[in-house]
Parts: C-alpha cells; structure tokens; sequence
C-alpha cells in the first residue's frame, strides 16, 4: 500500500490518503448504525443484510469523492496548490476539518431521526424544524445534546489531528518519484478515471442511485443501505410539486363515479357533489368533537391485540363504539394528517406539508357546514407549529383557538400542556357552551419526550416493564409505553368527566390516529410499510344505537368529516375525495390511497423500484409475501387506480376553492382567538 501511495505525485497522494481517511470515518458509522438497529432487521436473511452494506460502502465512497472533489479540481491552481503554499494547506485542511463536522453533525441527527421514524434523514426534517424554537426545545428534553456537542467536537479534532499526522504534515517533504512527463500524465489519468468511477457508483449504464437500496421488500434493510447526507440531499429536488392534468382528465370518468360525483364535467373536471341529509338521520343539532391521537398506531392498542393492554380506556370506549380496523391515513407525519382530516385531500404536496405552503391555504372544508355550530381548537402548544393556525383559522369561519397561554396549567415540554389539562380546559369549554359545538382536540402528550408530570397526574402511576416484553409488544422504550399509557389516562378522565354532563349524550365523538410508529420487532405490516399509515379510527356516539361494532372495510382518513357528518343528519357541499364511511358500496369501490400504493380490501399495491410493482394480501396468513407474478389484471387494476386517485389528489390541493355548501351560505365572519 505504502509503495501505490509513494508512487503518486504529492497532490494526488494528499487525496487518497484524506479520501481513506474520511472513508474509514463514514464505514465506522454505518457500522454504529447496523450495530444500534440490528434489532429492527433482525429477521432479514444475511445476504441481504450483506448486500446492504456492500451497497452502503459504495454510497459512503461517493460521499467522501464529492467532498475531495473541490481539492481535485481546485488544487492544481498554484496559488491553491497545498504542495507548494502554506497557506493554502491551512485552508484545504480547515476545509476538510469543516466539512467531516458537518457530517458528523447530520450523522447525529440521522440517529434521532431514525430512532424516532425509522427513516433515514430526508427533507422532511425541514417540517420538523418549525418554529425552531419547539423543534429545538423538544431536541433539547429527548436527546443527549450536550454528550452530542462534546462527541462532535472531539471527533472533529481528532480527524484533524489524524490528518494532519498521517498526510497534511508530511506534505513538504513529498516529492514525485516520477519524471517522465509522459507517465506522470497516464498516472494522473488514471487516478482521476478511478475517482470518477468511485462517484458513478456502477459499472454499469446508469449509475448508482438511491432506489439501489430498496432492492429487499424489508425497510430496514433498505434503509441500512442509505447514506444520511446523500439521502437529505436526494430528497431536497422537490419533484413532485405539481400534478399532472392530463392523467386526472385521463381518469376523470373513473375517479368522478368513485367519489360519487353526481353531475360529472370532465371539462371543468368538477368533482363537487352536494350531499343531502341522510332519511332517518337524527334531526336534533348535535355536537361533533374530533380528537387528534398522536402516534397513535393500532398494534400498539389493545383493540387490536397489544398484549401489554397500554389504551383500556380507548378499549373500552370500542367495545362500545364503531371501530373501523382498516383504517388508513394517506401520509405521514401530524401536520399532513391535520390538513387531510380538514381538506378531505390527502397532503401529497411534495416535500413540503401543505399546511406550509402558501399557495394553497385557501381550502374548502366541511365544518363550515356546521353553521350554527360554535367550532374550537385545542392545542397544548402554539397553533404557530405546522402553519396549523393558518390552515384551520383561514378556512374555518369563527374559529376559537385554544393554546399556549390561554391554560391555566404550566407548560410540560416542548409541545405545551399536557393532554391530561388539555382535555380538562375542553371539557369546562364544553360544559359552558350555550349552543351546539364543533371541536378538533390535537392531543400531543404520546410523543418523544413523552413527558409525564409529577404532579396532578390524576391517579396516574408509572409501571415497569422489562426490555423483552415491551420488545415483543413493539415498544423501543419504557418511556414510550408509559407514553402512550398516561395519554390514554388522559382520554379516560376526559370521558368520564364528559359522561356526567349534559353535552355528552347530543354529542358524536370521532377519535383517529394521526400516524402510527415503525414497529421495533420485525412485524409483517413492518416489512411492507404499513404501521406508519394503519390507525384506530372510533366513532363513539351515546346518543345513537351504533355500539360494539367492528368494521373490517377498508377506510381513509379523507373519510372523517362526510361520515360524521352525514351520522349528523347535516347537507354538506362534498367537492374532494372524502365519503360516507356508513354509505353502501360495492367492495370493489373501498379504498385507501397510502404513499406509494394504495389498498383495497384484500390487497396492498405498491410502486417499486425501476416501475416493479408489489402486491401483496395485507390480510392474510401471510401479508408480507409478494403475489403481483399471481394476479397481474390486479396489478394493472390498481396501479391505474392509484396513478388516477394519487394525481387527482393533487390536481385537488389546487383546485378546492372556499365555497357554500349544500343548502347553506358562507357564514361571514372572522376567525377569533380565545380570550382575545
């Protein structure tokens, strides 16, 4: 080795040796990576774990040519020439210093950010700093951000002092053992041949690229292969921004008879239906509370077979409920499933969350045809976070907002109050409300830091479970059991309040699950995507004899407000992609449009890489088993579905315009701020 390296001239031999020093770098924290997460593919044959990580040195090799490749191209500029210039060695080696910090610095972020989404980095992290100052506190209360610092300090020097030793203060005494002109040249052409070949990845035509990696059906594997810093940077080309209208005119006729469009204009591609109130419904004006479940994944509830029993209030509150137990949100994370639930538009704006983009603020909802309904926001927090406030206060006429600094309760963490005073401060609203009332509580409480206070707990107690059983009940901490345990607490206490009211009984309550959590035990829905996007959906009305149903029919989060609406007995004016959930249907008809695939009622379909569709029977003995080879008009049926449904959805973010609903004028008016 020594002799290759010595054969070099200086400039080239100061590149490789930095580029194996940075590689080494990189290949040590993949190793970290495997070694932290094993647990998550634990169940994946070793030829693919292998695979992985073949593919994932190749990923760090061309991450650490694209930082030596400023030095390659710059440095044979004289001035620049670190060779022959002090200065100039100071500067490239302050460069070089710089640069591994700022990957080591995204290399910390990539840890939380996968041990929280099983993601790798990628631009939705950008939604996840704003506002920075509860990005930062949160950080702050649920990672070891000051051991962070001193680890990214001290490995910043001692890659410096490592360089500085093995290349950058040897270099004067460098001389190239080559004279011959001629051979210098051919050296040099080759070096940079192999460099540039390093960079393309592949000896192939096309080169190596980030779909490489999901070469396996298991996301863990998948993302075992990424590389952080490229991934981030692959993320940030915001394709996908805009619709395509010719595959929604294409589709129109389909998607129009889908969503029950009862006077179709394929010219004005209008999907607007006005929805009348539905024969026997109740007429009496009742009240309608949506509540937000954070992180609440369905195989992490007893409903659905958790056998630590974590939620028996939410348990209870099914057994006599509607439960829906193939319920679906269309993407992920929190502010997506806000401007769903609002819009009936499944948020698939492009890197952005709709709610953060300007463009589309204006949206048509259906609350507004609650007209002589008060309408209140309960948030812990600031309404600021997500653009929320924005959104919902935009569209919603004469909304109250309800946040930070409108509680009595002290501010527990980042993300305000916690759930226990949040439902407590709705609870009294509603106690006080003279007329009937619509209400969206965000609960935030089941969520890292999972704060629980040590006071005015309300007879909540912390209890100890040992590491294998939360393992095996898909639990990556103590922490997060008891998490989810004190925020079913809290909708435990708010319902047993709310039962001795008068409000309770001329009340529907609709509770969802937001997103749900990647699993830490290798679980099917795990290796085919699912248990980010499966969620309990309740719907829980005293007043009405709808008690102790389970429904197996496949349902969107699009689908809340129409279904509790018409449960109401209210017209509405319908012009997205929600539908009455109770409504009868042919089976062929129910679906729920997930990122990159859509469901059924027997099948999960999903694009792959390189157009390679997946199919699989997500209900079966065996969802987890790609079947597309044994059902190809499936394949071609909903492929054509979800290229149709996925494009009109955001043909829709465009085309949703404020309006009057069915048998009713905007309401004028000004939203308001409690207390303000």
């Amino acid at each position: 080795m020594s002799r290759v390296i010595g054969f070099l001239p200086p400039l080239l031999r100061l590149l490789l040796i930095t580029a194996i020093a940075g590689f080494t770098v990189l290949a040590m924290l993949r190793g970290v990576f495997w070694f932290v997460f094993r647990s998550v593919s634990a169940e994946a044959p070793a030829t693919e774990i292998l695979q992985a990580l073949y593919l994932g040195l190749k990923f760090d090799l061309r991450l650490t040519l694209w930082l030596c490749l400023p030095l390659l191209a710059l440095g044979w500029i004289p001035w620049l020439n670190p060779v022959r210039y002090r200065r100039a060695r100071l500067a490239w080696l302050g460069y070089f210093v710089l640069a591994q910090a700022a990957v080591l610095f995204l290399y910390f972020v990539d840890f939380g950010h996968y041990a929280y989404l099983h993601q790798r980095l990628n631009v939705t992290l950008l939604d996840h700093l704003s506002p920075l100052s509860v990005a930062a506190q949160m950080a702050w209360e649920t990672y070891p951000m000051l051991w962070g610092v001193v680890g990214l300090i001290l490995g910043s020097t001692a890659y410096a002092w490592v360089l500085r030793r093995l290349a950058w203060n040897r270099v004067d005494a460098a001389a190239s053992p080559i004279s011959s002109k001629a051979r210098r040249a051919m050296v040099v052409s080759g070096f940079v041949a192999v460099f540039a070949l390093g960079l393309y990845g592949k000896w192939s035509w096309y080169p190596l690229r980030w779909s490489d990696a999901y070469f396996t059906n298991h996301e863990a594997v998948a993302a075992l292969a990424l590389n952080p810093v490229l991934f981030l940077w692959d993320t940030l080309d915001g394709k996908g921004e805009r619709y395509d209208e010719k595959i929604v005119r294409e589709h129109y006729p389909e998607v129009a008879s889908l969503l029950g469009v009862t006077k179709p204009d394929a010219r004005a591609l209008d999907f607007g239906r006005n929805v009348p109130a539905k024969a026997g419904a109740q007429r009496r004006p009742l009240n309608l509370v949506v509540i937000h479940l954070e992180s609440f994944a369905a195989y992490r509830t007893g409903a659905f077979g958790n056998r630590l029993n974590p939620t028996p209030n939410f348990d209870a509150l099914a057994r006599e409920g509607t439960l829906f137990t193939n319920f679906f949100v269309p993407a992920v994370p929190t502010a997506r499933s806000v401007f769903t639930m609002l819009t009936g538009i499944p948020d698939y704006n492009g890197v952005r969350t709709a709610s953060r983009n300007p463009m589309i603020v204006n949206q048509h909802t259906l609350i507004n045809a609650l007209q002589g309904h008060e309408r209140y926001y309960f948030l812990g927090g600031s309404a600021t976070w997500g653009n929320v406030r924005g959104i919902l206060a935009h569209n919603i006429h004469r909304l109250r907002v309800f946040e930070e600094g409108h509680y009595a309760a002290e501010r527990a963490d980042a993300w305000g109050v916690t759930d226990l005073d949040l439902f407590e401060a709705a609870h009294r609203q509603f106690a006080d409300s003279k007329k009937p009332f619509f209400a969206f509580i965000q609960t935030s409480g089941n969520h890292r830091p999972y704060t629980i206070p040590e006071n005015n707990r309300r007879g909540f107690e912390r209890v100890t479970v040992d590491d294998r059983s939360l393992r095996d009940n898909s639990f990556e901490s103590l922490a997060a059991y008891n998490g989810i345990r004190y925020f079913d607490h809290a909708l435990g206490h708010f319902f047993a309040q709310a039962r001795r009211s008068p409000y309770f009984e001329n009340t529907v309550f609709v509770l969802y699950g937001d997103h749900g959590n990647p699993s830490v035990k290798d679980i099917p829905y795990e290796r085919i995507g699912l248990t980010g996007v499966h969620v309990p959906f309740l719907v829980y009305v005293p007043g009405l004899n709808r008690q102790g149903r389970r429904i197996d029919t496949v349902a969107s989060l699009v689908d809340l407000l129409p279904t509790s609406l018409s449960l109401m007995g209210v017209p509405y004016r319908n012009q997205t992609m929600g539908r009455d959930l109770f409504a009868a249907r042919p089976v062929r008809e129910q679906f729920a449009l997930i990122p990159d695939g859509l469901l059924d009622n027997e099948f999960l379909y999903r694009d792959g890489p390189g157009g390679k569709p997946r199919l699989y029977r997500y209900r079966s003995s065996n969802p987890a088993q790609d079947v597309h080879e044994r059902y190809p008009d499936r394949v071609r049926e909903l492929k054509r579905r979800q290229s149709a449904l996925y494009e009109t959805a955001r043909y829709l973010l465009h085309h949703n315009p404020p309006g009057s609903d069915a048998g009713v004028s905007p309401v004028a008016g000004r939203p308001t701020v409690a207390g303000r």
